[in-house]
């Protein structure tokens, strides 16, 4: 059993202190001395360990400055959490910024999960309920949507942390359901705070400890961390859950099962001055997404896409179409859409820079592009918002090993088609065509076909069997 004070000095070092392996989808992580920046496009937060006790207001107000600065400049919105722990109080030093609080202040709750387990151990629902995780399919999501918009606040809303997560119901995310016969009657959702021994539960609808033997037995088994492009590596042992409540119900639930009341916090929030922020973020993943799916199914119908491993070429080439003969990419490290590792003079790296250059110059203002892998991830992005400095990565590969991969415009006007088995490029429309030809000419040299016509430059095997 951990005593309070070092329960709070793990959160302090561990939780608040933690720079992510990965971004969350579609945002921007950076590191200011001790302040961690979220930008996400829509809006922003700032975390930060403790401030040493000797920093003077003039360095507090100097700090709080320079980071509205950095928001103002993205046009986004931003939340500032206080800990009344802390050596140095920012509650003050906010609010002469300008900043306003956000919502009840929230008791900051800790527990080693052994307690947890010896709390939570005859916490059952009641008769005639029944306790699942969330999978995918679900039935009820809408329901499940609209459920929780109607509670609240949360310490993080069950939306903004499945964005995160791209919408993946991952090793980070697990959302629990607490189900009658013919309605929903409470969910709950926690995530794995990174490489750290925590597990953080974000927010519940109501008092529902009954989750919390799941969301132990699930912290002591998380153990693998994804860590983009490399293989998963292990995590440390989950030691800690942590959650946030308000004075209520959840907040005396929790207390029941073996959390302990370790501090106070409190969110501030600061909105620019100047042009409002975007809707969305500048990239989200597409699982399970009805424009997404519709989209493979008209770009399957209007080019009579037939993957094979021995027909080529895989579409009905579109008369505005250029193909080109690019060959082996399995040197290239594909990670959320970015070809990684690969100097920048190198030949797939010059093609990858050639075609995000002739898509930005051609999209229509505020039009997003779609990337496109028939057996991973798609995602959906804004390409004037991605692939620049203090920007997302562009979140799709020209070309990509050993699969079918396609940068669209939703009117399927303009894209690309890799196609890895004949290791060939089609570009195709005729503005975008006029944006890369001469490049991608000059990179890879040789044209394999124009319009879906052979060029007589390179020889083919045509054959249509073993569609796959």
């Amino acid at each position: 059993m951990d005593g309070v004070d070092a329960l709070l000095t793990a959160y302090d070092e561990h939780v608040r202190g933690h720079v992510p392996e990965r971004a969350p989808m579609g945002a921007v992580v950076e590191q200011d001395g001790p302040v961690l920046r979220t930008h996400y496009g829509t809006h922003g937060t700032v975390r930060h360990t403790p401030l040493p006790a000797k920093t003077t207001p003039t360095e507090v107000a100097e700090l709080v400055r320079r980071l509205q600065s950095d928001f103002a400049a993205r046009c986004e919105p931003v939340e500032w959490r206080a800990y009344n722990h802390d050596p140095v109080a920012m509650g003050e030093p906010l609010r002469a910024a300008g900043f306003t609080a956000m919502g009840p202040e929230r008791t900051l709750l800790l527990a080693n999960l052994d307690d947890v387990t010896a709390g939570a151990s005859t916490v059952a629902p009641p008769k005639g309920l029944r306790v699942r995780r969330l999978g995918y399919g679900y039935h009820r999501e809408r329901e499940m949507d609209r459920f929780v918009k109607g509670g609240g606040p949360y310490a993080r809303g069950l939306a903004d942390v499945r964005e995160d997560h791209g919408n993946l119901l991952s090793w980070a995310l697990n959302v629990q359901l607490l189900e009658a016969e013919t309605r929903l009657v409470g969910v709950g959702w926690a995530e794995a705070v990174g490489s750290t021994e925590f597990v953080a539960v974000r927010g519940m609808t109501g008092p529902h400890t009954e989750f919390l033997p799941d969301w132990v037995q699930w912290a002591r088994d998380s153990h693998a961390l994804h860590l983009g492009s490399g293989p998963p590596r292990e995590a440390p042992d989950r030691r800690y859950l942590v959650a946030e409540a308000a004075d209520g119900p959840i907040h005396d639930a929790l207390l029941a099962v073996g959390f302990r009341a370790v501090s106070t916090v409190r969110s501030y929030g600061w909105t620019p001055a100047g042009p409002p922020p975007a809707a969305s973020r500048p990239v989200s993943m597409l699982i399970g997404d009805r424009d997404h799916d519709a989209l493979c199914e008209e770009f399957k119908a209007r080019f009579s896409f037939k993957p094979s491993y021995t027909y080529y070429p895989g579409i009905e080439e579109p008369s505005d179409s250029v193909t080109w003969h690019v060959g082996d990419v399995t040197d290239t490290r594909h990670s959320y859409g970015l070809m990684r590792n690969l100097p920048d003079d190198h030949r797939v790296a010059r093609l990858q820079k050639a075609v995000e250059r002739g898509l930005r110059a051609c999209v229509r203002p505020g039009e997003q592009l779609y990337s496109v892998s028939w057996w991973h991830q798609g995602y959906r992005f804004d390409p004037a918002r991605v692939g620049g400095s203090g920007q997302p990565t562009w979140p799709g590969a020209a070309c990509w090993e050993g699969e079918y991969y396609t940068l669209l415009t939703r009117d399927l006007r303009m894209g690309t088609l890799w196609h890895p088995w004949e290791e060939s490029l089609c570009v195709f429309g005729a503005e975008l065509l006029a944006e890369v030809e001469h490049d991608l000419t000059a990179i890879l040299g040789t044209v394999m076909r124009r319009g879906g016509r052979n060029t007589g430059n390179v020889w083919t095997f045509e054959s249509r069997s073993d569609a796959v």
